[in-house]
């Protein structure tokens, strides 16, 4: 049995009318959000971006949204605006010149903790201006319904659009 002073603090949620413990507010959130979009529609994104991938003219082989199916959808993902952007200014000197590109071989391994997803970064490096993106995660957990309906049309348009296919 544990010593009365020992106890830690609950972390509680207010769900509109009663306090509930937050471990419990969040998995009723996140199988409410899971709920929201069928897998069936998970599904056929992934088949249609693997079928475009496959499809592609062998003048996109050195591009970075060639190396597999995964790296076509977050590149899209990247083209269509579903990503985050980073950019470091350096000032335009030459030292700092050097250290963009240090900066970008940095970038392009990086990954934040617990995100797997991130593993794919666009890196630009101009002068001193390093750009970095990093696609959105389309996990059940991370997108709504709407969200990624939305960025599922945005990125099958943007590959039927480099195929030349629509």
């Amino acid at each position: 049995m544990e010593h009365p002073l020992n106890i830690r603090p609950a972390r509680m949620f207010m769900d509109g009318q009663e306090w509930v413990p937050a471990e419990w507010a969040q998995s009723l959130a996140d199988a409410l959000r899971e709920k929201q979009r069928s897998k069936q529609s998970h599904n056929h994104q992934f088949a249609a971006i693997h079928d475009l991938w496959a499809n592609l003219p062998a003048c996109h082989a050195g591009a970075p949204y060639a190396a597999n199916a995964d790296a076509f959808r977050k590149h899209g993902l990247c083209a269509t605006g579903h990503c985050d952007v980073e950019s470091f200014v350096y000032d335009d000197s030459e030292t700092a010149r050097a250290e963009a590109p240090k900066l970008a071989r940095l970038a392009r391994g990086q990954k934040r903790d617990g995100d797997a997803w991130k593993e794919y970064a666009l890196v630009v490096v101009r002068g001193p201006v390093v750009v970095v993106t990093r696609p959105h995660s389309q996990s059940f957990k991370a997108m709504g319904k709407e969200l990624f309906h939305q960025s599922k049309a945005d990125v099958l348009a943007w590959g039927e659009q480099l195929l030349g296919v629509k």
